[in-house]
This record gives C-alpha cells, sequence and structure tokens, in this order.
C-alpha cells in the first residue's frame, strides 16, 4: 500500500495539470509535466489552508513536524519524510498577501533548493504565476480568460538557457456541473477531479490503465473552507484539528491524525498590517 501511495501522489499531480489546464494531459516533456503540476498543486494546497482567513493578513510562515503522544500530550517529533509518504501536510514555505487577501508570493525549499512563486491578476483574476529556483526563472505560466471562464493557459519554461513553450486549452465538453460543484474529467470518466463554490478540491479519481486501478482521495472542509479530513482509499482518514486561534480568529496550530493516531503538528506565525 505504501509504495501504491506514492505512485498515486505522482499521478494526482498529472491529474491536477490536466484539470486545470485541459481535461486532457497534453504536454511536450516531463519536466514540463512536473513544473506545471507543482504550480496547481502549491495553489491548491494554499487555497485549502488559506480560506477564511482575514484580508488584513500580511504574512504567513508554516512550518510542519511529525507527532507522537506522550501521555495525553501531543508533541513534535522532528521533521516527516515527505518523499516517503503521502503527505496530508501543507507546504512549509512563507506566503505573503495583498491588502485585499490576495496572496502575492510563496516561497520556501524543495530538496534544499530555494524556490519562489510570484502571483499575478487582471480584473481580480490570476493571470501570471512566475516560479524561480535558486533565484532563477524557471517558468512562467499565464491564463487566459474569456468572460471569467478560463479558456487556455501558456507555459513558458526555461531550462539550461533554453525556452519552451507549451499551451494547455481547456477542453469545455470535459467540464460540468454537480449540486454546484464544478467537475473536469481527464481521459477516462475514472479520472476526475471535483472542486467546491470555493475552489476547494473536495475530490480526485484517478486510473491507472496499468494495473486497471481506481485510487480516489476525498477533502472535507468546514464552514471558514479550513481542511478537517482527508480519506485516502478509504483506508487511511487524516483529520485535522485546528488546536490555536488567533485573536483575528485565523489557525496558528493544526494537529493532523492518520487513523486516530497522531500523525503530524503544523504552526503557523501570522502577521498583519
Amino acid at each position: 500500500m505504501h509504495n501504491r501511495l506514492i505512485y498515486f501522489c505522482i499521478v494526482l499531480f498529472l491529474i491536477s495539470l490536466s484539470v486545470a489546464c485541459s481535461g486532457e494531459y497534453k504536454t511536450t516533456s516531463a519536466t514540463s509535466a512536473v513544473a506545471k503540476a507543482s504550480v496547481d498543486s502549491i495553489r491548491n494546497q494554499q487555497a485549502l489552508l488559506h480560506n477564511g482567513t482575514s484580508d488584513t493578513i500580511k504574512e504567513i510562515i508554516t512550518h510542519i513536524y511529525s507527532a507522537k503522544q506522550i501521555g495525553d500530550t501531543i508533541i513534535k517529533a522532528g521533521k516527516p519524510e515527505l518523499d516517503r509518504e503521502f503527505s496530508a501536510f501543507p507546504n512549509e514555505d512563507t506566503c505573503t498577501y495583498d491588502t485585499t487577501g490576495k496572496i502575492e508570493t510563496s516561497k520556501g525549499r524543495t530538496d534544499g533548493i530555494p524556490y519562489k512563486y510570484v502571483y499575478g491578476y487582471e480584473n481580480g483574476l490570476l493571470n501570471e504565476v512566475l516560479y524561480y529556483q535558486n533565484g532563477e526563472l524557471f517558468s512562467d505560466i499565464k491564463y487566459i480568460y474569456d468572460q471569467g471562464r478560463r479558456i487556455n493557459t501558456i507555459e513558458e519554461l526555461y531550462i539550461a538557457g533554453s525556452k519552451t513553450i507549451n499551451e494547455y486549452p481547456v477542453d469545455q465538453a470535459k467540464v460540468g456541473y454537480i449540486n454546484g460543484n464544478r467537475i473536469e474529467y481527464g481521459e477516462t470518466p475514472n479520472d476526475y477531479t471535483i472542486t467546491d463554490m470555493r475552489g476547494n478540491v473536495i475530490k480526485e479519481s484517478s486510473y491507472s490503465e496499468m494495473d486497471d486501478y481506481c485510487s480516489v482521495i476525498e477533502y472535507s472542509y468546514n464552514d471558514r473552507g479550513w481542511r478537517i479530513s482527508i480519506n485516502c482509499e478509504s483506508e487511511y482518514l487524516y483529520t485535522y484539528d485546528y488546536a490555536n486561534i488567533d485573536t483575528h480568529g485565523n489557525w496558528t496550530r493544526a494537529i493532523i491524525r492518520c487513523n486516530g493516531t497522531p500523525y503530524g503538528i503544523v504552526e503557523r506565525a501570522i502577521s498583519y498590517y
């Protein structure tokens, strides 16, 4: 099951790429897929964990830890090994926001390499994401809209001194709505992502033709949009307990449990305008 979860996480990254961009996975290189999927993954996680926050937030610094229980107390137990397990953690990063609550930048490290995302907006819609590694521009992703509906994504990749351009037009025939939730299909009826009206992902399904296996992950949220559970293939249930709330009503510490056992701790240092 452990290896299957790792494989499933990789597949979900590729699904998030196809769902966000076209409903039908299309790219010219594996590097392109990973770069675009990582952008969508980070955007999704930020939406999941930052919804419901005050629009006076200036910066959020997030730290993650493994957890263990001693008696009645749950304590930190070092850093989690994210590359060896299904990750129920948010990104360990620093995010800044403008005075309207829109995210401006996020930065952190992946495998020791510093990265930074810079977000641009037009008419209130996200229209550009710049991604830097080691201070150098790695990708520039532009979102194209028609009357508020995203119709295309244009990705410019800068690798080893060369520039590659990919496009991911949205296939509207693969987009529908169920009870107000948006569903977008991939290459098969078993490849799809469902998002709620806030933009939170509530269900992801991925079909592997190789072993004729369908993997499903379901997410749930409270009325503020904070993630409260992840049900992974009906075998692993991750739950979130927001143990500390600051005077602005934003959470600063969360305890994650896996099938009832302490799994992780998330701490956030929040500064305000």
